[in-house]
């Protein structure tokens, strides 16, 4: 694995980790809806950053294939 991967998979980690902490909260007697809130935005935002590191940049790797530049796409003449 990639160190560029292993970055975007501890991304999806602490997205897991708040996600349990919205968990929690919402179990509690009196659950405050706005942590419960921030808490999903954040997980939310951190899945949305794992998305662009994990599967963009992996997509554009494989378009770019060996001794190709990643922004001479398919559509792109030399």
């Amino acid at each position: 694995m990639k160190l560029e991967d292993r970055l975007a998979v501890k991304l999806l980690a602490q997205a897991q980790a708040a996600l349990g902490k919205a968990v929690n909260e919402t179990l509690c007697t009196e659950p405050d809806r706005r942590i419960v809130r921030a808490m999903v935005a954040e997980a939310a935002e951190l899945i949305r950053e794992f998305e662009e590191q994990y599967f963009e940049l992996s997509a554009a790797e494989a378009d770019s294939g060996p001794g190709r530049h990643p922004a001479s796409g398919p559509d792109r003449k030399p």
